[in-house]
């Protein structure tokens, strides 16, 4: 019901302020500015047939002083399922705690985040919000090789005075903030992560991490690499992982690798062809699926920058897994 209220009290907002942009939230007071998003989407092939309200959130940020800001976002995914194959429906209300952080800037050398934030990993797992994403789908790499998100403390900052590169020291030894909204369970989680960026067009990172999922008890060794050029109207990104995984349970070993090369070539501001290749290989799995090679040629359309349709075909290695989809995302 209070999320109910919050939504209401925005949109009333949204529609009284005079100043409003999309996209960029309404500003209350110096220290608290509220936003909101959803997506939609179509789904359709010969395996699937589904109609989507996939995100439904609302934020609320701002800064207590000039060092001390804070960031809240709660979501509801996905908020309603059209099942047209199996003939069903499903409608979830609840909203979850995907980002509740507070952040301490000392320097740009040195702040801490604490509370649950995004793991800093790569470039796709920091784009949580669909309508910023170049593509309706997320790769297999961006969910299943490491916990998105990290509920602990995050060391961060620039070594040098160019700004040029910056660190991640993360670490989690809890569980998560909110159980029922995270990818892989886990109560442990220690990382550590580099972004350098050559120059303006030309940036690289890598990560290293461990940590323990819960359900299934395992160690996890996470490495992580990704590279990106972006040089209007071109963009080019790719992002790799590998995991060595021991079961305790089961008392063996296995491993995943995974992840992807993309690319974007922007016709105007508002129109843009994407093409991704995606790889993913998992030994815990005898199934047939184990292994996935993945071709996707897709079309964005960007009336302004918080509106996003868009539009990909997806060519699997098993064929019975190719689908079309269709996405209606905002940002507000």
């Amino acid at each position: 019901m209070k999320i109910f209220f919050m939504c209401v009290l925005f949109f009333s907002l949204v529609i009284q302020a005079q100043e409003y942009k999309i996209g960029q939230g309404v500003q209350l007071n110096k220290k608290l500015t509220v936003g909101a998003y959803f997506s939609t989407d179509y789904t359709k092939g010969s395996s699937v047939d589904k109609a989507r309200l996939d995100d439904v959130a609302v934020l609320a940020y701002g800064n207590l002083s000039s060092q001390l800001s804070y960031f809240l976002e709660l979501e509801s995914a996905p908020t309603y399922v059209k099942d047209y194959k199996n003939h069903s429906t499903q409608t979830n209300l609840k909203f979850y705690y995907e980002r509740a952080y507070g952040n301490y800037m000392y320097s740009d050398n040195l702040a801490l985040r604490f509370g649950k934030f995004i793991t800093p990993i790569g470039y796709w797992n920091l784009e949580p919000i669909n309508v910023l994403r170049d593509t309706s789908s997320n790769p297999l790499y961006s969910s299943l090789l490491f916990p998105k998100f990290v509920t602990g403390v995050d060391l961060y900052g620039y070594v040098n005075e160019e700004d040029s590169l910056q660190y991640h020291l993360f670490l989690q030894t809890t569980n998560d903030i909110d159980e029922d909204y995270i990818n892989i369970k886990n109560n442990f989680f220690l990382g550590s992560s580099l972004s350098y960026d050559i120059s303006d067009e030309i940036n690289l990172g890598a990560t290293l991490g461990y940590f323990k999922t819960k359900d299934i008890k395992k160690d996890v060794f996470l490495a992580q690499i990704n590279a990106k050029y972006d040089n209007y109207p071109y963009l080019l990104q790719t992002e790799w992982a590998y995991t060595d995984i021991k079961n305790k349970t089961l008392s063996n070993k296995a491993k995943q690798f995974g992840g992807y090369l993309q690319g974007m070539y922007n016709f105007t501001q508002q129109h843009a062809i994407v093409g991704r290749y995606e790889y993913f290989d998992d030994t815990q799995t005898s199934t047939l699926i184990q292994q996935q090679h993945i071709g996707i040629i897709g079309y964005s359309y960007r009336p302004v920058y918080a509106v996003s349709i868009k539009a990909e075909y997806q060519f699997n290695s098993h064929q019975e897994l190719n689908k079309a989809i269709i996405s209606f995302s905002v940002l507000f």
